[in-house]
């Protein structure tokens, strides 16, 4: 990818930590993949990046992207700005509804820039009109070493497994919980739930190359302690401080 294109969702910093720690010339196979915004940093610094997802409207949006850039962006100018709350529900229902992809693909950019969480299906409207550098990076969009996946797995683990060992899985876990209470409970169609136990035991056992992202939280210190552990502040500097530090690296391995 030439440039970002503005997508919000689980903004990260991480991304010089990641460069220190990946190599250049190294193939990421990044799970849960959804905004670009790492993987596009990765891609401007020499490495190759499959990402994956297991949800079509994720993958859809971006061969849209990839295809056409300029019939996204003129979605986007048909149906912005977008001033009312109101409207903004209406279409966070009904996206999915237009048949043309290009105009779920539009939809899904727009919904996403105007959702307070940064998701397609839920949050709140937060006002403001979109940014002339945001549309022109999306017309202007183009990708290089970057090839977007399609996993039908629901267990993205299972797709994980058969990463190549001379590769290496970034995995972007976000939040740390322990999933009480969640079965039953309805996600939105860009989301995967992660199972974080299962997740651990898959990180333990596997001899791949392996980042897990995190949001900060107190028990990741003790659950990966025997691990390498990469703390990140709000800006993405290197940080000491857990309780002050904004995202965790863990890793696998070590860079000499």
């Amino acid at each position: 990818m030439k440039s970002p294109i503005h997508l919000k969702a689980n903004r990260s910093n991480c991304s010089h930590a990641l460069k220190k720690l990946i190599p250049r010339g190294t193939v990421v196979h990044s799970f849960l993949f959804l905004t670009g915004e790492v993987e596009c940093v990765l891609l401007q610094d020499n490495r190759f990046v499959v990402a994956h997802t297991n949800k079509y409207a994720v993958y859809e949006f971006w061969r849209c992207l990839m295809e056409d850039p300029n019939r996204v962006a003129e979605v986007v100018d048909f149906f912005s700005p977008l001033k009312e709350s109101r409207i903004f529900h209406i279409l966070q229902d009904n996206w999915t509804a237009y048949k043309d992809p290009f105009v779920r693909s539009g939809l899904f950019f727009l919904l996403n820039y105007h959702s307070s969480t940064g998701l397609i299906s839920s949050g709140e409207f937060q006002e403001g009109g979109l940014a002339p550098l945001a549309i022109a990076n999306l017309r202007n969009f183009a990708a290089e070493n970057f090839h977007i996946q399609f996993d039908e797995e629901d267990d993205f683990l299972k797709d994980a497994a058969t990463v190549g060992n001379e590769e290496c899985l970034l995995i972007a876990a976000g939040n740390y919980h322990l999933n009480f209470l969640e079965k039953g409970t309805s996600i939105g169609l860009e989301e995967t739930r992660v199972y974080h136990k299962q997740l651990q035991n898959f990180f333990n056992k596997t001899d791949k190359k392996c980042v897990l992202v995190y949001k900060n939280h107190r028990q990741l210190f003790n659950v990966y302690k025997n691990h390498n552990i990469i703390m990140v502040d709000q800006y993405g500097r290197p940080s000491q401080k857990k309780e002050k530090c904004a995202e965790v690296l863990i890793a696998n391995f070590r860079i000499d």
